[in-house]
């Protein structure tokens, strides 16, 4: 890819200052205190259905613990395959014509990338993911459902300050 090991150190630590704020990393200590919402703002009901357990769930909740590490991983090897596409298009600018093997390598880590970027997509989200998480009181236990629209086949109706 790049012969000059000062070049790639250059595209590291750009990679990295990216991905710092993309990512939004903080120093330790740094105020991290989410905006808390009026329960007065909420309807008086909520509709809610049961979580879809299943053991594709069970495998993706194993694998939501490394979800942050995994899309750095995934936009710093996307970061890198830009410059080494720039870096092939500025060798052929260069030479002033053509060279198709200039671009061999760049497009066969994009194929690898995509793939494998595909399958962590998959392995990381839940068949509830899309769905807003709900934990509910009723009779002094708490459980977990999933927000939905009245008209679902098992939808219930709960009160709002039954839901934490």
């Amino acid at each position: 890819m790049l012969k000059k090991p000062g070049l790639l150190f250059s595209v590291c630590a750009l990679a990295l200052v990216i991905l710092a704020t993309v990512f939004r990393l903080q120093l330790p200590g740094a105020n991290t205190e989410s905006a808390k919402i009026a329960a007065t703002n909420v309807a008086n009901h909520l509709f809610v259905c049961p979580m879809a357990n299943s053991t594709w769930d069970s495998v993706a909740q194993g694998f939501s613990v490394l979800k942050p590490y995994i899309s750095m991983f995934v936009v710093f090897a996307v970061i890198v395959l830009l410059f080494s596409w720039g870096w092939a298009l500025y060798q052929n600018l260069l030479k002033d014509k053509f060279v198709k093997d200039a671009y061999k390598n760049p497009w066969d880590i994009t194929k690898i990338i995509f793939w494998l970027a595909v399958a962590l997509m998959i392995c990381v989200q839940t068949p509830n993911h899309f769905r807003t998480k709900v934990p509910v009181r009723s009779n002094g236990e708490t459980s977990e459902w999933v927000l939905c629209e009245q008209s679902a086949p098992d939808a219930r109706a709960v009160r709002v300050r039954n839901a934490k």
